[in-house]
């Protein structure tokens, strides 16, 4: 293999790609260096802009069907507990550090490495890889624009691999992402009471992740559902004010600090915010919003992630992941659990771009799994946590999943990625395209 994983992985890093909904893009400076790579490798590159967001592509051969793999290079910001500089690899073993090491830049390394493969190859079909820079906010200047020009050019893909995975696994279903935004007017009024700050922290078993999709209930504590929980046991306390590590729409707050006023007659008067209250309160209730879902082993998750306080509207973002396409019904079941607790200036849920629910018995998973046997590689086939850019072109008439290399403490600190398991991909992915060239009665 003449590509070098950890001097590859070490650029990749380097580029601070973080994307950030509010004022941050992935910077240009990553997808020419990775059209650049591709270029070298003997690929057509090019590179494809939308509302400062950058996705790039090359494209290799031509032939009997074609075969996309989709990596993103853009990240999440950076939260406390680094162990290092998240942006410089530090390598432990078989263990590289860094942010976007697992999500999702050693899948890049993989891409690249297998375009170098394929010099040596010269397989009979149109092998395209891509990369794209917004994934982490939702995909709509990336990955969706990726498909409509594929589609313009007479690309579209027969097979796709969505390279946006960890631990070897073939993931074939995914939740729909309905975004949720709730707001109400800061409301001041006057209690005789004693001041309190109390501090909450986010806890997920067995992993430093703070990705809202890997939360578990009744199994993770998230800060900001223990403060409504403190609350519902203290019905008389009222909340003065609350901040914490508010990151990103799909990243739990690591923890957050709660301002509160405790009824007291001895005490001298103080101000609290009753919308504030009320809506610490509800946060609870709306976390069990019901509506209809399709059944999902990730279960439905509604997470309030971000807070914020803008011209007298507190603004609370929830994180919706549930296997249902109708916003509506969503709505309609926040709105319920808000009834009567929060007056309302505004509630509005996106439909999301829709779940994924690929057949684990298709022609393109049956050569992954047998791909995976011949290079001796463990997996399974399950339903990710996460959604990723495999919704875009779910529904399309492409077979597909996703997969990535082995890692952990993905959107948390010290994210990591196993280097032998990127190693151990590139060849996965050459064999997958080898094995999908032979007749369909051969798998």
């Amino acid at each position: 293999m003449n590509g070098d994983v950890v001097e590859e992985l070490e650029t990749l890093v380097s580029f601070q790609t973080i994307s950030d909904p509010l004022d941050k893009r992935a910077n240009l400076g990553c997808a020419q260096y990775i059209g650049n790579r591709l270029e070298e490798a003997g690929f057509i590159s090019e590179i494809i802009e939308s509302e400062g967001y950058h996705t790039v592509y090359g494209r290799y051969g031509q032939g009997e069907f074609k075969i996309l793999f989709l990596a993103h290079f853009d990240v999440v910001p950076v939260a406390e507990g680094w162990d290092s500089d998240p942006f410089k690899l530090r390598v432990d073993g078989d263990n590289a550090f860094g942010r976007g090491a697992s999500d999702n830049k050693g899948n890049i390394v993989s891409l690249l490495l297998l375009a170098e493969r394929l010099k040596e190859s010269a397989f009979p079909c149109t092998v395209i890889i891509a990369a794209s820079g917004d994934e982490e906010i939702g995909g709509r200047n990336g990955a969706f624009k990726l498909k409509e020009h594929l589609i313009k050019q007479g690309l579209f893909p027969d097979y796709a691999v969505i390279a946006d995975g960890v631990d070897q696994q073939i993931i074939y279903r995914r939740r729909n992402v309905l975004p949720t935004i709730i707001k109400t007017k800061k409301n001041l009024a006057k209690m005789r009471g004693r001041t309190e700050t109390v501090r909450f922290e986010t806890d997920v078993f067995g992993s430093s992740s703070r990705h809202s999709a890997y939360m578990r209930p009744g199994v993770d504590r998230h800060a900001m559902l223990a403060a409504s929980k403190y609350l519902d046991v203290n019905p008389y306390t009222m909340v003065k004010d609350v901040r914490g590590a508010f990151l990103k729409s799909n990243v739990v707050p690591g923890w957050i600090e709660v301002d509160l006023l405790h009824p007291d007659d001895s005490q001298p008067e103080s101000d609290y915010d009753e919308a504030l209250t009320s809506l610490m309160r509800a946060l609870l209730p709306v976390s069990q919003a019901a509506f209809a879902t399709e059944h999902s082993d990730r279960g439905k998750i509604i997470s309030p992630n971000l807070l914020s306080l803008e011209s007298d509207l507190w603004t609370l973002y929830c994180d919706i992941r549930a296997m249902t396409n109708d916003g509506e019904a969503v709505e309609a079941a926040i709105n319920h659990a808000l009834q009567g607790r929060v007056d309302l200036f505004s509630l509005r849920v996106s439909p999301g771009v829709g779940y994924v629910d690929a057949d684990p018995n298709s022609r393109l998973i049956k050569a992954a799994r047998w791909a995976l046997e011949k290079e001796k590689i463990p997996y399974r086939v399950i339903e990710g946590y996460g959604a990723s850019d495999s919704r875009f072109f779910a529904g399309e008439g492409c077979e597909l999943f996703d997969f990535g290399p082995r890692g952990g403490n993905t959107h948390g600190p010290n994210e990591w990625v196993s280097l032998s398991s990127i190693k151990e991909n590139v060849e996965f992915y050459h064999t997958l395209i080898d094995v999908l060239l032979r007749k369909p009665g051969g798998l």
